[in-house]
């Protein structure tokens, strides 16, 4: 807006050097003469003067309003929620329902599995799936990431690896899944944040000290804007890089060689 500040001025000082005229003329009218036509046109000064300054501050506010607007735009955020999870339910589901793209990213994802595990089956069937568990046995059993954050957030200690063994065990009893639809990895990396995308729309939160999980606040992000790019670029590194996940394939494997 450095551009306006010019013509602000000129715009300014020209309605309130009118607006002085205007009130100038309506004092003094009855000490000039031709008091009717004076007052006449001084009240039409003054009605000017503050019409134009009324107008400035209303363009003046409205730009602010439209720069700020330009920027949720440029970044794609749609919605800020409070928290996540159980909470938005809804805003999931709906989009579930005809979803052929879906990444999550989380710690066990119990409220997921509790919500859908009877369904894997189903949205197999016609969605794909990447789903990111944090490993508990990361970077060791005995001093895990899991059990560092069990304890930030004031769950039992081995919460996150009960969570992450019952999604997986459910995923293993699911007769009817297409396992090439739905695929599932544990994280051996430090998460930063949860992610939800299904399709175009990408949920997305931190993990904050001493809060659930569940209720650290929630923003919705679409496809067309930077936010969205970066957060989906983000997943896709943790899930091609072979050194920072493993599936449970892998894992199977290991524990029959040990």
């Amino acid at each position: 807006m450095k551009w306006l500040i010019p013509n602000n001025i000129y715009w300014i000082g020209g309605h309130l050097f009118i607006l002085v005229i205007g009130i100038f003329l309506t004092v003094t009218a009855g000490q000039l003469g031709y008091r009717e036509i004076l007052l006449g046109i001084g009240g039409s000064l003054i009605a000017s003067g503050i019409a134009g300054e009324i107008l400035f501050l209303y363009i003046f506010l409205s730009q602010e309003s439209k720069e700020k607007l330009d920027l949720l735009s440029v970044a794609g955020l749609r919605r800020v929620f409070a928290t996540r999870s159980v909470s938005i339910r809804d805003e999931y589901h709906s989009r579930l329902r005809g979803a052929k793209e879906v990444d999550i990213l989380g710690f066990g994802l119990s409220s997921f599995r509790q919500d859908y595990g009877d369904e894997f089956g189903k949205l197999s069937s016609h969605t794909h799936f990447r789903i990111l568990l944090l490993d508990p046995d990361f970077p060791s059993t005995e001093f895990s990431i899991a059990s560092i954050r069990d304890r930030e957030e004031g769950n039992n200690e081995g919460d996150i690896k009960r969570d992450v063994e019952a999604f997986e065990n459910a995923v293993r009893r699911t007769t009817n899944l297409n396992r090439a639809n739905f695929q599932v990895r544990r994280l051996r990396a430090l998460p930063s944040i949860n992610i939800f995308r299904v399709d175009n729309d990408l949920f997305w939160g931190p993990y904050l000290m001493a809060y659930q999980s569940r209720n650290t606040p929630t923003l919705l992000v679409r496809k067309g804007g930077f936010l969205y790019d970066e957060l989906k670029a983000h997943f896709d590194r943790l899930w091609t890089d072979g050194q920072l996940t493993r599936t449970i394939a892998d894992q199977a494997r290991d524990a029959s060689a040990g």
